[in-house]
């Protein structure tokens, strides 16, 4: 069996998943496609991976810039982080920032509170223009 055949030297490594996709709801499947990939690779739960792909589905739904996405997925030991951006930064700091909403109120903030781990904002390095990264974090779970 080779070296990387191995389950062990699977979990061992940290590999790095990019995909930059255009706007709009059409490419959808594929980010479903890539995170599902991640997912297996980290030896995700399906209830985790699930929670992984609403929080992207629902990021990019709600504050995706007119241009183009990068998803950029980081497989970590018990955790895989995922990047997404640019999103605007003014959805971004109003649906973040900021009074805790009313518990029927089921806005972004409550969805990633619930279904990640942590979440965290960052200055698009990348771009000039007022855009900002999202930074999830879900744990890894024993399946």
């Amino acid at each position: 069996m080779p070296p990387d055949a191995r389950p062990e030297a699977r979990r061992e490594a940290s590999p790095s998943v990019a995909l930059e996709v255009p706007a709009g709801a059409e490419f959808e499947p594929l980010v479903r496609l890539v995170l599902g990939g991640v997912g297996a690779r980290a030896e995700m739960a399906l209830e985790d991976l699930d929670d992984l792909q609403l929080a992207v589905e629902r990021l990019l739904a709600e504050a995706a810039s007119d241009g183009r996405t990068r998803l950029t997925c980081d497989v970590r030991p018990g955790s895989v982080r995922t990047r997404v951006g640019p999103l605007r930064a003014d959805v971004i700091a109003t649906a973040l920032q900021g009074d805790e909403p009313p518990p029927e109120e089921l806005g972004l903030r409550r969805v990633l509170e619930t279904v990640v781990d942590s979440f965290g904002v960052e200055p698009d390095a990348d771009r000039v223009d007022d855009n900002v990264v999202v930074v999830l974090e879900k744990r890894v779970r024993d399946a």
